[in-house]
């Protein structure tokens, strides 16, 4: 299964993200190109503990504990998945920082090890569990924008 934290799977991403301008139009969602790769940035320092976001409250964090291994094994997110709102991102932003954010938030988490104990909606986590989320996420985004 791809993971973030495999060289080769990380590189695609990045190489996929170098694809997108400032002009690349949602194939679903709300969120122009800047917001989603500001909301990707903001989700790969979720496992580094950069950015802290709230557990869900019961019974959402009894659901994501359940479906925690069927979404990591599955090939893709559903469209339209919801969000935690410390990542959710609704403000105008500049493609470019955005752009360069992102790369620079899927490198250093590449290059750590995920520290955070609890994504927000699974739970407890290890750090490959991390990694296989975080491409899912980018990939599941990236296909948004048609790359």
């Amino acid at each position: 299964m791809k993971n973030i934290f495999k060289e080769a799977d990380k590189n695609e991403i990045l190489q996929r993200v170098e694809k997108l301008t400032a002009e690349s139009k949602p194939l679903w969602g709300k969120m122009n190109v800047a917001q989603m790769l500001a909301h990707g940035a903001h989700a790969a320092k979720l496992p580094t503990g950069e950015v802290a976001a709230k557990r869900a409250g019961f019974p959402i964090n009894i659901l994501g504990s359940l479906l925690k291994n069927k979404i990591l094994s599955s090939p893709e997110f559903r469209k339209n998945s919801p969000t935690s709102p410390e990542i959710k991102i609704t403000d105008p932003r500049d493609f470019e920082k955005e752009k360069a954010n992102f790369i620079a938030a899927i490198k250093n988490l590449s290059e750590k090890v995920a520290t955070a104990p609890k994504h927000p909606f699974f739970g407890t986590m290890t750090a490959q569990e991390w990694g296989r989320i975080n491409y899912l996420h980018a990939d599941h985004h990236l296909k948004q924008f048609g790359v």
